[in-house]
Order: C-alpha cells, then sequence, then structure tokens
C-alpha cells in the first residue's frame, strides 16, 4: 500500500476543492461538495496549528543542539587542560575521573551528560587541580547547566506539538471518509461526463496541458554537385 504524506492530503484536497469551484456542479452533488469542503477546512486548520507548533519546538530543539555544542566545546578544552597539567593521558584524559572518554562523554544523550561532567568535576576537584584546569572544569559546569535549561525550555513546546498532531491527525479518517463519500456521489453524478470527473479527482500534477506539437526541421537542402 502506498504511503501519503500529510503534506499531499492537504495539497489534493486543496486542488479538488479549486477544480470544482471552476466546474458546473450537479445539484445532488452540491451537499457532498459542502461536507467535503467543511472537512478540509477543519483538516487544514489543525495541520496549519500543526505547522506553527512544530516550529515552536525546532526553535526549541535548536536551543538545545546549540547549548550542546557549547557544552561539547568545554569538554574538549577540559580535557586539553587536564593532559597540560599532567593529570591525565592524552589517549584518555579522564580515565582516573571518569568511566567515559571526552568524545565518549559528549555522544552521551542530551540530560545525561549534565551528570556525567559533574561526577567527573567531584572526581577531579579531589586532586586540587590547578588554576586553568580548575577554570575549565568551571565552564563545563555551567555550560552543563545551560543545557538542562534549554532541555527543560523544549518540554512545553514538544508536548504542544505532540498534542496538535494528535489532534490533526484524528480528522483525517473523517476528511477520508468525507472524499470517499464524494468520489462516490461524482461519479453516479457524471456517469457520462467520466472526463469530467477523472480531472477533478486526478492527483496534483497529474492533468497537464496538451503538448505542443514539435515543430519539424526543415530538410537539408541537397548540395548540387559542382
Amino acid at each position: 500500500m502506498t504511503m501519503i504524506s500529510i503534506t499531499e492530503y492537504r495539497a489534493h484536497g486543496a486542488i479538488i476543492l479549486e477544480r470544482l469551484a471552476g466546474t458546473t456542479i450537479p445539484v445532488v452533488l452540491k451537499p457532498h461538495v459542502v461536507a467535503f469542503t467543511k472537512a478540509h477546512d477543519v483538516y487544514e486548520a489543525a495541520a496549519v496549528v500543526a505547522d506553527t507548533a512544530r516550529g515552536k519546538r525546532d526553535l526549541a530543539l535548536g536551543a538545545v543542539g546549540e547549548a550542546d555544542d557549547t557544552f561539547d566545546t568545554g569538554v574538549d578544552v577540559l580535557a586539553d587542560k587536564v593532559v597540560g597539567a599532567g593529570l591525565g593521558a592524552r589517549k584518555n584524559p579522564f580515565a582516573a575521573y571518569s568511566k567515559h572518554t571526552p568524545s565518549k562523554l559528549t555522544e552521551l544523550p542530551y540530560a545525561e551528560e549534565p551528570k556525567a561532567i559533574r561526577a567527573l568535576g567531584v572526581a577531579l576537584g579531589k586532586k586540587k587541580p590547578p588554576a586553568e584546569v580548575a577554570k575549565a572544569l568551571a565552564k563545563s559546569l555551567k555550560d552543563a547547566t545551560a543545557l538542562e535549561v534549554e532541555l527543560s525550555k523544549l518540554i512545553k513546546p514538544q508536548a504542544a506539538y505532540s498534542k496538535a498532531l494528535g489532534d490533526r491527525d484524528a480528522l483525517l479518517p473523517a476528511w477520508n471518509k468525507a472524499l470517499g463519500k464524494l468520489k462516490k456521489h461524482a461519479s453516479a453524478a457524471w456517469d457520462e461526463d467520466v472526463a469530467t470527473y477523472k480531472s477533478v479527482f486526478a492527483p496534483p500534477g497529474a492533468i497537464h496541458a496538451p503538448k505542443k506539437a514539435r515543430a519539424k526541421k526543415a530538410p537539408a537542402t541537397p548540395v548540387t554537385p559542382t
């Protein structure tokens, strides 16, 4: 079974209504056109709400990504400072303080990274690190808090987006049912005008203007031997 995207449902419904607007509709078909128009308008409105909610969610998600990038950079700096101070080896600067290497620590899920860097900070702090290491550690801990703040800001828009998706998708069966009834009655109403039926319900882009006949090339002028 071919999967149809939400965009395709919306586009198909809109183009059907556009085609119907330019077509003489039999009286018996008008109630079904009205019913489908209502179903499509309600569905489209819910889809717009979902689009808006997704935009807000994506902005919040982008802020989380930026905070994570800052955090990851800080971890790399901390690793370099630990090596420079002789508190760790280049192969794994965090070996004595964490079960994670610097690269593995920054690959953890967003919510796990702050926990990991704080645990590392406790272990590293016991070594009474020099000022440069302590400064880099403080920066990483600050970045961890900033990441948690952005994650907390993502909760509400993510929930709103999930709800909007559910509300939108719950309307799709009614939209599909209204379209099915419209097509059924249109088939009967246009039983002697199949071309109109097909043109109204064809998928978007399926109807094309007749192609112009390609101009034939003029025959080459024969060359007269001299």
